[in-house]
């Protein structure tokens, strides 16, 4: 079970078709959820309605928006994702990523831009953590999230002939002229530390975004976000 917090998460979770066991409303905002709550009824789902003071009590958010849902919803294990679809698909693989915003910007990020999967390491956020939800907008509902240790996530792919791209400041850029493997995952690690010295044996090559002189570093989940699009456009 997962908390889901704010009008546009609930409708998102309504939307994508997921387990939504109950909804809570605020009593101040019933009538401009009404929309939200009459969808909500008619799957069935039931409608509690409480004080402001008793929503604010429960919510997570600094500036409670009156509207909350109780959601079954967990990560898969790899062996739930299965092999990846089609040629030239492409997974994303969160290497300790430990800022809880950039983990749900991340899943968001590879929702909308094509990537089949998300997985994320050992070290990374809890997926199912309310600020995690919150900025995936909705993500978790209609894209493949997994958790997985490190030693899993090289035994899966192995498996399944997965190459993995490390994301690195020194890496070269992520040329869509460059040959890609039939399928690969793209490894992003923390800001601070970048991804474990582990991978530099299993790495296929090490990419990256080509910065100006005096730039440190991108927000990882923007770096992602840009080698994500590189990697999963057309190559012509």
């Amino acid at each position: 079970m997962v908390v889901v917090e704010g009008r546009r998460l609930v409708e998102d979770a309504l939307e994508a078709g997921a387990a939504v066991v109950g909804v809570l409303a605020a009593a101040d905002v019933a009538a401009a959820a009404e929309p939200v709550i009459a969808r909500a009824l008619g799957r069935g789902v039931p409608v509690e309605t409480v004080t402001q003071q008793e929503f604010d009590a429960l919510a997570d958010t600094e500036t409670p928006s009156g509207l909350m849902a109780v959601v079954e919803w967990e990560p898969l294990a790899l062996g739930g994702l299965g092999p990846p679809p089609g040629a030239s698909s492409l997974a994303l693989v969160l290497d300790a990523v430990q800022d809880p915003g950039n983990v749900g910007t991340m899943i968001r990020t590879a929702h909308a831009l094509g990537a089949w999967a998300t997985i994320a390491l050992d070290g990374t956020a809890d997926v199912r953590g309310p600020k995690v939800l919150r900025a995936s907008m909705g993500s978790v509902f209609r894209h493949r999230v997994a958790e997985a240790a490190w030693s899993e996530c090289v035994a899966f792919a192995a498996h399944h002939g997965i190459a993995f791209l490390l994301a690195a400041q020194d890496g070269a850029p992520a040329d869509r002229r460059e040959p890609r493997p039939p399928h690969g995952a793209l490894v992003v690690g923390s800001e601070g530390h970048g991804v474990r010295a582990e991978w530099s044996g299993q790495a296929h090559r090490r990419v990256g975004v080509p910065m100006r002189p005096g730039a440190e570093s991108l927000n990882a989940a923007m770096a992602a976000g840009i080698l994500l699009y590189e990697l999963t456009r057309d190559p012509r």
